[in-house]
C-alpha cells in the first residue's frame, strides 16, 4: 500500500523551495499508452538522443515487449500502468474488480521490470477511478481532460493530459510549442498522451516529425522547461508540498539545515531545488547531503546572488559552505 501522508511543511526564511527544480517555468511529461511499435523503434531513441525520460503505460494482457521495456527502464525512463486488460467502463466493474486491475498489473510489472517501481497508472479509455482505491497502489493517476495541470494540482489521481496525434488537439510542431510556453505562463504541468507513432498502426497517430521538433524545442529551452517522467513530478510535487526547511546551526563560514518530510522515503527520494540569497561575505560556496556533494550554483536573480542547491527531504544534514 502506498503510503501518502498530509502535506504539513513549513520553509523557514529566506529559503525558497522552487516549484520545478532549477526553479524553471514548468514540467512537461510525455506518456505512451499501448506499448505501439514504434514508440520503441523511433519514439525511444529520440528521447535517449536528446537526454529526456518518457512514461510508457503497457498493457499486461496484450503481451507486453517486456525486453523492450526492461531496456528503457534501465535507461531512466518509466513504466507504469494501464491495468491488465484496458477494458471500457472499468469504473462501473464491482470494486473487486476494478481493485484487481490495479493491484495485479502493477505486480506483473514489478516482477517483470527490474531496478524500478510500478508507481503511477494511466486509465484506460479515460475513466477514472475511486481515488482512495487507486491511492491503495499508486501515488499518481493520468487522465485527460485536456487542460495543463496546475503545479499543485487538486486531485493527484486525476491529472490532467492532452491527447496528441491525429484523434486530438496537438498534432503538429506549433500545437506543442504553443502548449509548452502555455504552461511555462501558468507554471504548470503538461503531459501528453500519445498512442501511434506514423504508421504502426496506433491510435490517434503522431507524424514522428512533429515529436522531434517539440523535443529539440525542449532541448533548446531546458533552463524554462523540466522534461521527466509522470512518477518524478509526482514525486517532485508532493515533496515540495509537503517539506520543511530549518536551520540547526549557523556560523560566519558554515550553515546547517534539516530538509524532511513526512512522506515515506522509500518512494519519495526526488530532490527538491531550495535557495537563499547568498551570505553576506560569502563570494561562493559549497553543499553538502549526508557527507556527500550536491549540487549548486550561484545564481543572479533580479540583482540578488543566491546559493540554488538540490537535496532530498530527509536524505541526512544539510551544510552550506562558505568557498
Amino acid at each position: 500500500m502506498v503510503n501518502n501522508a498530509g502535506y504539513c511543511g513549513n520553509v523557514a526564511a529566506p529559503y525558497e523551495v522552487g516549484i520545478w527544480p532549477g526553479f524553471r517555468s514548468a514540467a512537461v511529461t510525455y506518456t505512451f499508452d499501448d506499448g505501439c511499435a514504434k514508440q520503441y523503434s523511433v519514439a525511444l531513441p529520440m528521447f535517449n538522443e536528446v537526454g529526456f525520460k518518457m512514461t510508457m503505460y503497457p498493457v499486461i494482457n496484450w503481451e507486453p515487449n517486456w525486453p523492450a521495456l526492461q531496456t528503457a527502464a534501465n535507461q531512466g525512463h518509466e513504466i507504469g500502468s494501464h491495468t491488465v486488460t484496458h477494458t471500457n467502463n472499468l469504473n462501473k466493474m464491482a470494486v473487486e474488480k476494478q481493485a484487481a486491475e490495479l493491484e495485479k498489473s502493477q505486480e506483473v510489472i514489478n516482477s517483470r521490470i527490474m531496478g524500478q517501481k510500478c508507481l503511477t497508472i494511466a486509465y484506460p479509455y479515460c475513466q477514472p477511478l475511486d481515488k482512495t482505491l487507486t491511492a491503495k497502489y499508486y501515488i499518481a493517476a493520468r487522465h485527460c481532460q485536456g487542460y495543463i495541470e496546475p503545479n499543485t494540482p487538486k486531485n493527484m489521481y486525476q491529472i490532467s493530459s492532452i491527447i496528441c496525434g491525429s484523434g486530438g488537439s496537438v498534432k503538429t510542431a506549433a500545437d506543442f510549442n504553443a502548449r509548452f510556453e502555455k504552461a511555462a505562463t501558468q507554471k504548470g504541468w503538461c503531459v501528453f498522451l500519445i498512442h501511434g507513432i506514423d504508421d504502426d498502426g496506433g491510435y490517434s497517430s503522431l507524424s514522428s516529425e512533429a515529436l522531434r521538433a517539440g523535443l529539440e524545442y525542449l532541448k533548446a529551452h531546458q533552463d524554462k522547461f523540466w522534461v521527466t517522467t509522470f512518477a518524478n513530478t509526482a514525486k517532485y510535487i508532493r515533496e515540495r508540498s509537503d517539506v520543511s526547511v530549518a536551520e540547526s546551526s549557523h556560523s560566519e563560514d558554515s550553515i546547517t539545515l534539516k530538509v524532511t518530510d513526512t512522506l515515506d522515503d522509500a518512494i519519495y527520494n526526488y530532490p527538491l531545488t531550495l535557495r537563499r540569497p547568498l551570505p553576506a561575505g560569502w563570494i561562493s560556496a559549497k553543499v553538502s547531503q549526508g557527507g556527500h556533494l550536491a549540487d549548486a550554483s550561484v545564481v543572479e536573480v533580479d540583482s540578488v546572488k543566491y546559493l540554488m542547491f538540490d537535496v532530498a527531504p530527509d536524505g541526512g544534514d544539510v551544510v552550506l559552505f562558505k568557498n
